[in-house]
């Protein structure tokens, strides 16, 4: 039961500090870039990963962020054959690792001058405090 209680306490704060991490202020954060020039940008964020040349010239710089995170599971009751010192119907409790991976791409044009013109993001995570 102390275990239990452990772990709700830790998903919990979890959860909370989530909270203010949003989608929404990820766009608003970038919508409020478009008419700077990158540098300002990089300046604040850093440097890209990767940069490409479009066609029409305009460069776009990428930024992408990844991790893997580890959470406590615990699988509920099962049903079995308990071996030599159960029987028929035991019931157990499970634990282990729930392996979660989060991920965002932001992708940056800007124009001849360096001013950035639109953006755009791919993932499970894209957010912003």
């Amino acid at each position: 039961m102390h275990h239990l209680l452990k772990i709700i306490l830790l998903v919990s704060s979890i959860l909370f500090m989530q909270g203010c991490a949003t989608h929404e202020n990820f766009v608003k954060r970038y919508d409020s870039w478009v008419g700077h020039n990158i540098n300002h940008l990089m300046k604040e964020i850093g440097y890209p990963d990767s940069t490409y040349i479009l066609p029409n010239k305009n460069k776009v710089y990428v930024y992408a962020r990844s991790r893997i995170y580890s959470v406590p599971s615990m699988h509920m009751m099962g049903y079995g054959y308990g071996g030599y010192y159960g029987g028929y119907g035991m019931y157990g409790y499970g634990y282990g690792n729930d392996i979660i991976q989060k991920s965002c791409k932001l992708f940056l044009e800007t124009n001849k001058k360096g001013i950035i013109i639109k953006w755009g993001s791919r993932g499970n995570h894209c957010t912003s405090y």
